[in-house]
Parts: structure tokens; C-alpha cells; sequence
């Protein structure tokens, strides 16, 4: 099988605690045909000095202040050159194999445009705290709830040009708004492994789609799709966010495995990367 080239994009700022994790897991999957992006908002934390040290694995790195994400995000896919496209933000991870998993699912389903895995969550110091267990993909649900995990998702070029790319002016549901453009127009699958980590962190985009401000923006988003309120919806929310945290303890509980986890709850990243993350060396994951 011919590997497709994957673009992946990473928007940071102020992020010293954790970005140099983000691009272990990312070299890490040594993929011979990564293109690697970064897009930095000017940081003055020391997040640049650790970039610095990775500059040559780059395809390309800028640092300017930006107005968040979504732009540096517009910015970077408009550079993009790969047949496969994702994003990972500098505080989340991928998980071992991702990018070798995601080519060949994109060759063996050549209907599917876009892919997405259930989630693990971990705390600031990388221990796996919680899953979020999703059901079979529901275009139905998932346009009108954001509980898509944005860093396993990955999808078709032609899919995001067809759809018109990001949309700048969302501050924190850019996610939501892109992948509910990708319902309407592709085909989705969920698949039954874990492709990354998603950061509880009081910065992450996740975080801050729980806003007032965030909520604000995902009514918005909804509005623009035609989707409006109805008074049941808060119910079927709470009851799809149920069953999916239930699932997810019922995993942990059991000691069940799938592909880029461990059994239980409270190990940590580094150790599902065979402690390559705790102390990346420069070029030793390229």
C-alpha cells in the first residue's frame, strides 16, 4: 500500500508544559510522509526555545500573534499539501500508530472522508483519568452535540475544500462548526480504538466550549445549520452524555483494552508510548 501523505497542524500559545509531548507524539509516529505544521501565536513562555529544537522536522513553523486559534488553524491548512488532514493542539497527544491506522483505514474504506475514535482524557500530568465510550457515528447527534474528539479526528482533503475550510470567526467551536459542514456533505465512521488523548486543561478548546461564551457560539453554530432548539433536546442531551461516561467507567472498570489505551484508569501516556515522551530527545522520534 502506497502511504498517503497526512498534513497534521498544531496551533500553540503559552503552552511550555506540555507542547514538547505534543510533538514527541507526533514524530513519534515516525509516518515517512508527515507534513507537520505548526502555528505559534507568539508565545513568550519558553514554548519557542523547545520548538526551536524540532524546527528541522517541520514543514513549516511560524510564531505570530494571531487572534486565536481558528485563524493560525485557517492559516496552516491553506498550506497544506497531504491527501489526509488533522489537527492536534499543543497540550493533546496522539496515541502510538495513529497515523499508520489512519492511512490504511482511508485505503480499505475509500468511501469514508472522515474518521473519529472514542477519547481518552487525561489530567496536566498525562494520567489517564476517564473515557468517553461513543456509539456507532449518528450524523443526527453529532450536529447537534459537539462530542466529537477533535484531536482523533482525520479526514479527506476533498472533503475540507468542499466544505470551505475553517471558519475564523469561532473562537472556541471551530471543531463543531468544521465537522458539522463534514456531516452534511461526507460520509463519517467512528472507529473502535483510541487515536489520541485530549488534555483536561483549563485553556484546551474543550474546556472552553463549556464557556457562556462557548455555548453562546455553539447556539450559533446550530442556527447557521438550521438547527434549531427543541424542548427536548437538553433531555437527550444529558442522556446521550450519560451513556457515554457509563460506557467509558464500565471500560475502565472492567479492565477492557482497545487499541491505544491501557487497562484501568491512573497510567499514564508515557508509558503507552514505552516512556519515549517523559524525555523526547530532538530527532530521536523523527
Amino acid at each position: 500500500m502506497e502511504r498517503p501523505r497526512i498534513t497534521l497542524v498544531t496551533p500553540s500559545l503559552n503552552q511550555v508544559r506540555f507542547v514538547e509531548r505534543t510533538v514527541a507524539s507526533v514524530l513519534g509516529q515516525r509516518y515517512p510522509r508527515l507534513e507537520y505544521i505548526v502555528m505559534d501565536g507568539g508565545s513568550t513562555d519558553g514554548t519557542l526555545e523547545i520548538l526551536k529544537r524540532y524546527r528541522r522536522h517541520f514543514a513549516y513553523i511560524e510564531s505570530t500573534p494571531d487572534d486565536g486559534p481558528a485563524p493560525a488553524l485557517q492559516r496552516g491548512f491553506a498550506r497544506a499539501t497531504g491527501e489526509i488532514m488533522g489537527w492536534v493542539n499543543s497540550y493533546d497527544m496522539l496515541a502510538p500508530e495513529t497515523l499508520e491506522f489512519v492511512a490504511w483505514y482511508f485505503a480499505t474504506h475509500p468511501k469514508t472522508d472522515m474518521i473519529y475514535s472514542h477519547r481518552v482524557m487525561i489530567d496536566t500530568a498525562d494520567r489517564a483519568v476517564a473515557y468517553w465510550l461513543l456509539p456507532r457515528h449518528s450524523g443526527r447527534k453529532m450536529r447537534r452535540w459537539p462530542r466529537i474528539p477533535q484531536e482523533t479526528c482525520f479526514w479527506r482533503r476533498g472533503l475540507y475544500e468542499r466544505a470551505g475550510g475553517i471558519d475564523a470567526k469561532y473562537r472556541f467551536a471551530m471543531d463543531f462548526d468544521l465537522f458539522a459542514r463534514f456531516m452534511m456533505i461526507g460520509r463519517v465512521d467512528r472507529v473502535d480504538r483510541f487515536l489520541g488523548a485530549s488534555r483536561l486543561n483549563p485553556s484546551s478548546t474543550s474546556t472552553r466550549k463549556r464557556t457562556v461564551e462557548g455555548g453562546v457560539e455553539i447556539d450559533r453554530i446550530r442556527a447557521e445549520h438550521g438547527l434549531l432548539p427543541r424542548p427536548w433536546w437538553p433531555l437527550l442531551a444529558h442522556r446521550f452524555e450519560q451513556g457515554m461516561e457509563w460506557r467509558g467507567r464500565r471500560f475502565a472498570d472492567e479492565g477492557r483494552v482497545l487499541p491505544g489505551c491501557l487497562p484501568g484508569l491512573g497510567w499514564t501516556y508515557d508509558r503507552l508510548w514505552g516512556g519515549t515522551l517523559a524525555s523526547p530527545r530532538e530527532g530521536g522520534s523523527a
